[in-house]
């Protein structure tokens, strides 16, 4: 719904009408309909003035009763699912818009996918399936290259498809929310430069092995630790071992056993902020070692509020379930062209402003 205030609605004596836009651009309001309803028979170029002129007239598009006039757009959500961690929030963001959207005639399939092998599978039988759906939300693994195809297929049948944490060039026409990992590898960094002293040992868990995210990530934190603070010897530590927490916490605690000067740990996913937490306490060092986590959830805030976390770096999962979808629908039913790229806020969580954020709506899905 366009609800900007321009001067022309602060002269008005009432609604702004499709009379007025076309007399304002002197073209018909036919062309004027069309425009906003997003049909054809305008060109883009003027699809573009009219819901411009439309915006800063004040025009309020009635989105709900357009839609009872048009097919259904079904959007299927082909994401993987974790335990109340990142991916939860990525599906409590999406499923928050779909709600908001309902009445818009957008009906939302939902496919978890369990690894790659089964994405690809999905994104196939979606794009064999022609036109019954009209957007996708998916998420990039690795970019292996019968995924690629099928984003390509996807693209081509005019199946809108929104990516999330990644950045893809190729094929052309793609929706994207970046991870922006490079930046979360130097916001990690800095804040750890601002509470450890100059020299010591810092760890730093890999994330998964395969995924070229996890490691820019590490790579990103890493250069931008040895800029701050060139004197900490940085350790990188195994970590998202098939869920199984406890390999995790025995890797970390082994590190901390060989390297008694460490000073802070970085977990780099979700998955590993109770591990890491865990080995510390085994090892007897929650004095002297400050740990930062991953992620805003049930389980980082409780280690926030008992101090066993410094900081949560918050990659915002449920601001980028809830954009993805909120991309499709301004395209496929408000006619409003969204951007290629569509970045998603990185946080800085402590104790002191936990409270905020859990009463945040753009950020927390327990709202």
């Amino acid at each position: 719904m366009y609800n900007y205030m321009g001067k022309d609605n602060l002269k008005s004596s009432g609604p702004i009408t499709i009379k007025d836009i076309s007399e304002r651009l002197h073209v018909s309001s036919v062309s004027v309909h069309r425009a906003l309803a997003g049909k054809e028979g305008v060109s883009e170029k003027l699809r573009s003035q009219i819901v411009q002129t439309a915006k800063e007239m004040g025009y309020e598009f009635n989105y709900a009763a357009a839609s009872l006039k048009r097919k259904t757009c079904r959007v299927a959500a082909v994401l993987p699912q974790d335990n109340g961690l990142y991916f939860d929030y990525i599906w409590k963001g999406l499923n928050a818009s779909a709600k908001e959207v309902k009445g818009l005639n957008v009906e939302v399939e939902e496919m978890v996918c369990m690894d790659e092998e089964h994405q690809y599978e999905l994104l196939k039988k979606i794009a064999d399936a022609g036109t019954r759906y009209t957007g996708v939300v998916t998420f990039s693994y690795t970019r292996r290259r019968n995924v690629l195809m099928q984003f390509q297929r996807l693209v081509t049948q005019g199946v809108m498809t929104v990516v999330i944490d990644d950045e893809l060039a190729e094929p052309e026409g793609l929706y994207c929310i970046p991870c922006n990992e490079k930046s979360l590898g130097h916001v990690a960094a800095e804040f750890l430069s601002l509470i450890t002293p100059e020299t010591g040992s810092v760890l730093v868990s890999r994330g998964r092995p395969d995924s070229k995210i996890h490691a820019n990530k590490v790579e990103s934190f890493i250069y931008y630790l040895n800029e701050k603070k060139p004197n900490l010897k940085v350790h990188i530590v195994e970590g998202y071992f098939n869920n199984r927490d406890e390999v995790v916490c025995e890797a970390i605690y082994r590190a901390l056993m060989e390297n008694p000067d460490t000073v802070a740990c970085y977990a780099l996913t979700a998955h590993e902020n109770s591990p890491m937490v865990q080995a510390v306490q085994k090892a007897g060092m929650e004095e002297k070692v400050s740990v930062i986590g991953t992620d805003l959830n049930d389980i980082t805030t409780h280690l926030l509020k008992t101090g066993q976390l410094k900081a949560v770096i918050n990659q915002a999962a449920y601001m980028k379930g809830y954009t993805g979808l909120n991309i499709l629908v301004d395209r496929m039913v408000k006619n409003i062209e969204p951007p290629l790229r569509i970045d998603c806020p990185i946080d800085i969580i402590l104790q002191s402003n936990l409270s905020f954020f859990e009463r945040s709506d753009n950020i927390i899905a327990w709202r």
